[in-house]
């Protein structure tokens, strides 16, 4: 059984100050203008770190938990280290 850990809404502001670089699974999510990818605010079920990210989802997906899942600092556009 998960735990929430903030029963209550929060910013994505927020969110990234309490679980800064990590993943967050959340729930209840509010989207900017209703797009679907930028999140507004939220209720957070869990913070998972890089490492523990597949197994925790794969894990919830078992349970048949749904939540969105997003990372609190972007990492798409990094491509490694260049000289």
């Amino acid at each position: 059984m998960e735990t929430y850990l903030s029963k209550q809404r929060l910013t994505w502001e927020q969110i990234r100050l309490i679980y800064p670089d990590q993943w967050v699974a959340l729930t209840d999510v509010k989207y900017m203008d209703d797009d679907g990818v930028n999140v507004e605010s939220a209720v957070v079920v869990c913070g998972i770190s890089d490492c523990d990210y597949a197994g925790r989802r794969l894990e919830f997906m078992r349970e048949g938990k749904e939540y969105e899942y997003e990372r609190t600092e972007d990492t798409r556009g990094f491509v490694g280290v260049t000289v």
